[in-house]
């Protein structure tokens, strides 16, 4: 059976650092959150976008983007109340309202919004390991670095759900060390998440 794939979309954070609202940052005359989004629904079959500050103005946003257009009818948002407690209550928010659809072959594609700039080589690189492996986790890698995005098996999400809000998903990960898959990459950007306005100009050019 062909797996099917998840896209979960993190963009909750206040985006502090960045002094701006980080999902809707331009690049390449385009908004981190529309790189993103046309990114994974090339190799994802739903889209999850998990939002808090500012919530409603991203998702009228990305409505906006794609008025009109079929790829919105494979997005949709979930809102987390507790988006102030950290990065891992929006990852536990968005798999909680996947996990009823997922099989146990299916796969989520974790992926933050500050990497807009990642190679569609390696999300097609990740989606073909999911369909041809039985690992548990399946990880990019860059020069012996694990990066992003992530692919998520339904009983990873099960073991993520369960825990403890204060837990952290790298924790979480070590222990499925012996079932994890590591696909070499050749693009940096895995490795580079894009949270200042120095990153930006660092890694964007």
């Amino acid at each position: 059976m062909i797996p099917k794939i998840f896209g979960l979309i993190l963009a909750a954070g206040y985006s502090s650092r960045m002094d701006d609202f980080k999902p809707l940052v331009h690049y390449d005359q385009k908004p981190f959150i529309e790189h993103i989004i046309n990114k994974l629904i090339a190799v994802c079959d739903e889209i999850l976008i998990v939002t808090g500050f500012n919530g409603y103005m991203l998702e009228d946003s990305v409505k906006v983007i794609y008025n009109g257009k079929q790829i919105l009818k494979k997005i949709d948002f979930i809102h987390n109340e507790n988006f102030a407690r950290g990065m891992f209550s929006s990852v536990q928010c968005g798999l909680k309202a996947l996990i009823n659809e997922m099989k146990e072959s299916d796969y989520v594609m974790l992926h933050l919004v500050d990497q807009p700039h990642i190679s569609e080589m390696v999300y097609e690189k990740l989606a073909k390991e999911a369909r041809s492996s039985a690992r548990k986790v399946i990880l990019p890698s860059y020069e012996k670095k694990a990066g992003h995005p992530i692919m998520l098996s339904k009983s990873v999400v099960e073991k993520i759900i369960d825990a403890p809000v204060s837990d952290n998903l790298r924790d979480i990960l070590r222990k499925f060390h012996d079932e994890i898959s590591y696909i070499e990459i050749s693009d940096e950007s895995i490795i580079q998440d894009v949270n200042t306005q120095k990153e930006r100009e660092r890694y964007l050019k």
